[in-house]
């Protein structure tokens, strides 16, 4: 499973609602933004999310990026410690 960060351009409690759903060990770095691991590629977590198609939320708004294994910071060790949890699942 790919490593995915959802971002939404602003707090929607509904899209926040499904991502938490769909996605029960996601990890919410901010009120915007989540990182989940998914096999399914971007343009279907979005649609899941909310953002497009005809599960759409209104006044949704926000993209869903794979992410590739490379990244670097200064973050919680939980943050890092699901990372290396959720590239296992790969």
């Amino acid at each position: 499973m790919a490593v995915h960060m959802i971002v939404l351009s602003r707090r929607n409690d509904a899209v926040v609602a499904r991502i938490q759903e769909t996605y029960p060990d996601n990890y919410e770095i901010t009120r915007t933004c989540y990182l989940v691991h998914s096999k399914n590629i971007t343009e279907k977590i979005a649609a899941t999310v909310g953002f497009k198609g005809e599960s759409r939320i209104e006044n949704a708004s926000g993209a869903v990026f794979k992410l590739n294994g490379a990244y670097s910071g200064f973050a919680s060790r939980a943050l890092w410690e699901w990372l290396d949890q959720a590239e296992e699942l790969e």
